[in-house]
């Protein structure tokens, strides 16, 4: 268990070396109670639409996930600059004010041998104000430019390519701000539920 701990220590000392150099992530943004409408008021990517992190925002993925109608999932993760994560044994991470745990869900359908298109449905977050996590879902346009605050939900009919090299269609249902929170409930509060030591891919 030791060697557990150390392993996780390090590993997430290296994710967050970079500390220093957070400058272009909007941390106003994160802490504000007025939510940003588009997800690029944040900052979090250098490539919005092709999901590519800046510098401080960094990918992660999860050994065990729950699924969630056939989505594929791009997990990051942001800590403020000279903040970081603490370890928690057999518990989530705790996190410092001003982190960002962002995941979006997409769906790809291969229309030739060659050619891979990805549809981006939605992406969530899970911000940590001064008091509470705070939970958003910005659901993504049709042209794949933008993703705006969506509070009640909504369902989007989209197909995708399965293992078998089969083309399927699927109603993915984007939850309201109700359901996350009964997702994410832990008693009267908001908690994350995936970024555990044990649960992260070291791969």
């Amino acid at each position: 268990m030791r060697a557990k701990r150390a392993l996780f220590l390090l590993f997430f000392a290296a994710l967050f070396t970079f500390s220093d150099t957070h400058s272009s992530v909007n941390d106003e943004a994160i802490l504000s109670e007025d939510f940003p409408i588009k997800l690029s008021a944040y900052g979090f990517f250098d490539n919005l639409a092709q999901q590519q992190p800046k510098l401080g925002v960094l990918p992660y993925n999860l050994i065990t996930v729950l699924f969630s109608d056939y989505a594929d999932k791009d997990r990051f993760v942001y800590v403020p600059s000279a903040k970081k994560a603490h370890y928690v044994e057999d518990s989530v991470f705790d996190f410092p004010v001003g982190t960002a745990l962002i995941k979006t869900f997409s769906y790809s359908q291969r229309i030739n041998d060659s050619d891979v298109v990805k549809e981006l449905i939605e992406t969530r977050l899970l911000l940590r104000k001064i008091d509470r996590w705070e939970t958003l879902t910005y659901v993504w346009n049709e042209e794949q430019t933008e993703a705006y605050l969506k509070v009640g939900g909504k369902t989007v009919n989209t197909r995708f390519t399965d293992s078998t090299g089969k083309n399927r269609t699927v109603r993915y249902r984007v939850p309201n701000k109700n359901q996350c929170k009964e997702c994410h409930a832990s008693g009267d509060s908001i908690v994350p539920i995936g970024p555990k030591p044990r649960n992260l891919d070291k791969d």
